[in-house]
């Protein structure tokens, strides 16, 4: 297995005692040098080194030193902020820490080089060497791909080949990560690619960011980040004979686990496959591997090897009393020519921003400091020695105090190790708080019980359909799910999802001590749940989280977690109900369906937010309570005697805890002003922040954004909006027969039958209507419908319109409906914003 080792090292060379040792302390790999341009180099950015190399001067590992090291890093995040803007500053901080696989740009990560406030002067491209007798196959791969005679690609192949990168971000993300303080769901970047030396094997110059297909003539590339890799599909010209040739290129860090080959060493990997009649054909590819080192200066011609110093990895080991999935690794760096010092960098990972701002911080502490230094750390008072003490939550506290232990525990095994003569640092020796280990599932699979996955949340609804299944004999496994996204926008100082997992593991022990697991599914939330919910809150709809996170995280990616656990059933606390069925089919064969049915408790029902289900996500799951009433549920909670029976039930959607939504959109989309206009003059009667903060039928807190003039004629509703104008169309005659289409008929896109099928009401109707129930909110209000799909050849039966007996209060697009035959939910569409087009100019 190839080791992993992070550039990041380099965060800890600029503390040097002079400009020689920096330039020889740099890489830890075998590079080759040029001695001119680094000393014209660094002539050029003395003004960025001046300033740590005189605080290098001091002696870095005593008491004092060390304080005032925690104390400056500490005021550079506190200073002139309050507790929201030092969480935001982490979580900033968070964004901008990235382990070193993907980062082929290592002098960015080099803070005497990074671009100061209004200093010019940025970090230089990062330039790597091929090495000629590491890569295999380059001369096949030239002679095929640049169709040159053999004799010249051996000539090419052996000469020195040079490749620099640069980080590309867009001007946009700088402004949300900086300015702003945003918080930026997808943090993909690219490089600027130039060739200086020698003939590539593929051409991929300057490319840039937020290109997914990138013509060039004729030719095509498509750029994306799969995991660590950096992947690109370059699509040549049609040729004559209708194909397309195409190279597949991934780019990635790594170490080479060779015979001869120094593992402590850090290589860029480049692997081409060329289809010259297209990707189908791959009985006719061919592939080259390239391997690259670092060099610091790509000017001339003459390089010289150095000694350089060698890096010593820890395994990479999960910190304990973090809620939030955070693995570190220490590194030692050694110090030239002094086997028995060494620098000390810190790399790792963590699912949650702020986190990751947590692991940031700490790893510009301890890039200021050597072995000794960092092992008399104070891990009991670094959060007080930061200034965040108080602006941390508990668990955030200890899992800081963690990451110091852990750290410092690393380096010991790694100096005994190598004191030892055994340069193998092996990844295991992980430590692992015993509430997270998980189980070896034996029992689960050995047993004559069928096994049911629990999803617990902490609330008292979960709490008893857990202690419902043990009592019915099932074999239950605990799952907390970590989909919190206030762990992104903690800058309100608390966490809710670390009380949250501490009553799961109060109820568990209470129940007997039921294994309980973690997952965290940020990383899949972001991409499916909130990804969906930005996009939609752009276009001016009104999105709902909650509707897409059963369908697709808590129903969906978690089965593919437990996948190869051999869980009979998944189950859940939602107040819904499930009933099997035998419909016939048109061979006289019966099929088995899972029907979805309303639970008996009209207010806490919840088959409006599981009415984009499917029938493979149905026929696994058990509604432990779904038949009870609530005051039920607390009856149980009292019967069982709940360590959380008193607690009080959530509020909100399921990810923001106690976050608004409105501070959420503002994180994520800010501020984009416009006009509210008179729906029926047309007049200008107030200025919104954003057509995302606003909903159709909103009354409360229009009036904060309207003219003085205008409030005095109120109540004023939104009516439609006009995103392409970012216009918000406001009424103060919503309740006259002016609207009465308008809140009563509206187009519904998307239909998704819960069957698969088409309603049997369909088959026997003569129209192309059917009257329904519908849930056009969460709640226990019902209303009579009718739905008329669009045209006779609509063979999905997937759009159409609706007309309601009543008038509703807000026919929002991007809302769903369900629909419903008596207590039995068909399925659900999302209300479309066409009956805005009269509005819009």
């Amino acid at each position: 297995m190839m080791k992993k080792l992070s550039f990041c090292y380099l965060l800890l060379f600029y503390f040097v005692k002079d400009v020689q040792s920096f330039i020889n302390s740099v890489l830890h790999t075998q590079p080759l040098w040029t001695r001119c341009n680094a000393e014209h180099f660094i002539d050029n950015h003395r003004g960025c080194i001046k300033k740590t190399t005189l605080l290098a001067s001091r002696t870095n590992n005593d008491e004092a030193f060390i304080k005032d090291t925690l104390n400056e890093i500490g005021k550079s995040i506190t200073k002139g902020r309050g507790p929201k803007e030092i969480n935001l500053e982490l979580v900033a901080r968070g964004q901008k820490f990235d382990s070193y696989q993907r980062r082929f740009d290592y002098f960015s990560l080099l803070p005497a080089l990074k671009q100061d406030e209004g200093n010019s002067i940025g970090p230089p491209p990062s330039t790597w060497i091929r090495d000629n007798e590491l890569s295999s196959n380059v001369v096949e791969f030239l002679y095929t791909t640049r169709e040159m005679m053999i004799e010249d690609a051996r000539i090419e192949a052996k000469k020195i080949h040079t490749q620099s990168y640069r980080r590309i971000i867009t001007s946009d993300q700088e402004e949300k990560l900086d300015t702003n303080r945003r918080i930026l769901s997808d943090l993909n970047y690219y490089f600027e690619t130039k060739t200086h030396l020698g003939m590539p094997t593929i051409s991929d110059e300057n490319i840039n960011i937020n290109y997914d297909c990138q013509a060039n003539n004729s030719t095509q590339k498509r750029i994306s980040w799969e995991g660590k890799r950096l992947v690109m599909d370059i699509v040549g010209a049609t040729k004559n004979d209708g194909t397309n040739p195409v190279t597949h290129v991934e780019k990635f860090l790594s170490f080479l686990d060779r015979d001869g080959i120094d593992n402590n060493s850090v290589f860029l990997i480049v692997e081409s496959t060329f289809y010259p009649d297209g990707i189908d054909e791959k009985w006719r590819s061919i592939t080259c591997q390239e391997v690259f080192r670092p060099v610091y200066s790509l000017q001339g011609h003459e390089y010289e090897k150095r000694q350089l110093p060698i890096a010593f990895p820890s395994g990479m080991q999960r910190v304990p009393g973090c809620i939030a999935s955070v693995n570190i690794q220490t590194i030692l760096i050694s110090k030239g020519e002094n086997k028995e010092s060494f620098h000390v960098m810190l790399d790792g990972e963590a699912d949650a921003f702020l986190s990751r701002g947590i692991l940031a911080v700490l790893s510009s502490v301890i890039s200021t400091l050597d072995t000794k230094a960092v092992l008399g750390i104070d891990f009991s008072t670094i959060a007080d020695d930061l200034k965040l003490s108080s602006v941390l939550s508990p668990g955030r506290n200890d899992g800081l105090a963690n990451m110091v232990k852990i750290v410092q525990s690393q380096i010991r095994c790694t100096l005994e190790k190598m004191n030892s003569g055994d340069k193998t640092i092996n990844e295991g020796d992980n430590i692992i708080d015993s509430s997270e280990e998980k189980q070896d599932n034996f029992n689960t699979k050995c047993s004559k019980n069928k096994t049911v996955a629990m999803l617990l949340s902490g609330g008292v609804d979960s709490a008893v359909a857990l202690n419902l299944l043990k009592r019915q004999n099932y074999d239950v496994t605990a799952f907390y799910l970590k989909i919190w996204l206030e762990d992104e926008l903690s800058h309100l100082g608390q966490c809710p999802w670390e009380d949250d997992y501490k009553t799961c593991v109060s109820v568990c022990q209470h129940a007997g001590g039921i294994p309980l697991e973690t997952i965290s599914l940020q990383d899949a939330y972001k991409e499916r749940v909130i990804s969906y919910t930005i996009r939609q809150a752009k276009k001016g709809r009104t999105p709902n989280p909650d509707i897409m996170c059963n369908s697709r995280i808590k129903f969906g990616v978690f089965y593919d977690a437990i996948a190869d656990r051999g869980f009979d059933y998944v189950a859940s606390g939602h107040y819904a109900q499930l009933e099997k069925v035998f419909v016939p089919n048109d061979n006289g064969s019966a099929k088995e369906l899972m029907r979805l049915l309303r639970a008996p408790d009209p207010v806490k029902d919840q088959s409006y937010f599981l009415a984009a289900l499917r029938q493979d996500q149905l026929e696994r799951v058990l509604f432990p309570i779904g038949h009870l009433q609530k005051p039920e549920v607390r009856a149980l909670a009292e019967e069982f005697d709940l360590p959380n029976k008193s607690r009080p039930d959530s509020q909100g959607l399921c990810f923001l805890g106690k976050v608004k939504f409105d501070k959420f959109l503002s994180a994520y989309l800010g501020n984009d002003p416009g006009d509210i206009v008179d729906a029926h003059t047309g007049e200008t009667i107030g200025r919104h922040n954003g057509i995302w903060y606003h909903t159709v039928g909103q009354r409360k807190g229009i009036g904060k954004v309207l003219n003085p003039k205008a409030t005095s004629r109120g109540p004023w509703y939104v009516v439609a909006k006009d995103p392409a104008n970012r216009k918000i169309i406001a009424s103060n005659k919503y309740d006259e027969d002016i609207f009465d289409e308008t809140r009563s008929q509206f187009f519904v896109e998307d239909i998704r039958w819960i069957s698969g099928l088409q309603p049997q009401q369909l088959k026997s109707s003569e129209t192309n209507e059917i009257k329904f129930i519908l849930k056009i909110r969460h709640g226990p209000t019902l209303v009579n419908g009718t739905l008329r799909f669009d045209s006779s050849d609509n063979t999905y039966f997937d759009a159409g319109t609706i007309i309601l007996e009543e008038k509703d209060g807000g026919l929002a697009p991007g809302q769903f409906v369900a629909f419903y035959d008596g207590i039995e939910c068909l399925g659900s569409g999302v209300i479309s914003e066409k009956h805005w087009l009269k509005y819009s100019s």
